[in-house]
């Protein structure tokens, strides 16, 4: 027989996981963790779900993950988990699945076929049409699953950046020194500055669109790219590294340097791989590290 779950007040999990409450209270907003079960207006009680969940996120955290990436690994887990098991050979067919579930596979499909022409084609040169004409779909299949080419291409960043940035959350897993993680951020980036910058720029379109779902998405893809980075800054200060300065301003000023080399690049090709090292991260580390330190 299965043991009964145990149960934890806030203050308690606070203490179990290592986090504090109103970084629970975040989580639980951005639907990192499940629903407590709630007996009143102000009393909820939390399970080892919750404890595991948050263990999970610190874990990905350490592993320099940013949040889109966290929210996938969690999805994978979920869907590990509640992947039925396999059934015999000759058993099932794609005819005998449930319409839910052939739904789901049908949109799965999009979404990777999204993916890889995002990436191949870039946004603008990628139609509607190329993807219903090579997954021999009617355009009212896609329409049914995305508003439009944009909404597509939004829920694809997260998987997009998954893909491009792979081995590189390893390596600033491994560096635990601010300056460096930064250099390596930017590092990243430039190879695929292209891509980066597009997914930039729509996640900012995004952000002033008067659907909600996809201000909310446009949101959540500008934090998982500016987050990073300003965690990182404010390691620096914590560390005595840097200079006691705004961690979002310095941020989004690193962000922005990044766009305006990208524009550069649209117009000069010459501009060396070197750029950012030296037109961006020399510049503006230099600028804010304490008297003696050296980036």
């Amino acid at each position: 027989m299965d043991s009964p779950p145990k149960w934890f007040r806030i203050g308690q999990l606070e203490k179990l996981s290592g986090v504090n409450r109103r970084t629970i209270h975040f989580y639980l907003k951005e639907g990192l963790l499940p629903t407590p079960m709630k007996t009143g207006k102000t009393m909820a009680y939390y399970d080892e779900t919750h404890l595991a969940r948050l263990k999970a996120i610190a874990l990905a955290k350490e592993e320099g993950l940013p949040l889109f990436a966290i929210r996938e690994k969690l999805a994978a887990l979920d869907e590990e988990k509640a992947r039925p098991a396999a059934p015999a050979k000759g058993e099932a067919s794609r005819k005998a699945l449930p319409k839910s579930a052939q739904g789901s596979r049908t949109r799965e499909l999009v979404l990777d076929l999204g993916c890889r022409l995002f990436r191949q084609k870039g946004f603008k040169n990628t139609k509607v049409s190329d993807i219903t004409k090579r997954l021999q779909v009617g355009k009212g299949t896609f329409y049914f699953y995305f508003t439009d080419k944009k909404e597509l291409f939004l829920e694809c960043v997260p998987r997009i950046f998954a893909e491009i940035f792979s081995g590189g959350w390893e390596k600033i897993a491994r560096e635990s020194d601010p300056a460096a993680r930064l250099r390596i951020r930017g590092q990243l980036v430039w190879p695929v500055i292209g891509e980066f910058c597009s997914i930039l720029s729509l996640a900012k379109e995004a952000m002033e669109d008067p659907d909600p779902k996809l201000r909310k998405l446009g949101e959540d893809i500008y934090a998982s790219i500016w987050g990073p980075v300003v965690s990182d800054i404010k390691r620096g200060i914590a560390a005595g590294i840097f200079r006691q300065v705004d961690p979002k301003v310095h941020a989004s000023i690193i962000i922005g340097a990044i766009e305006g080399l990208q524009h550069l690049l649209s117009h000069h090709n010459e501009v060396p791989a070197e750029a950012y090292d030296d037109a961006i991260f020399n510049l503006f580390v230099s600028g804010i590290l304490e008297p003696g330190r050296k980036a």
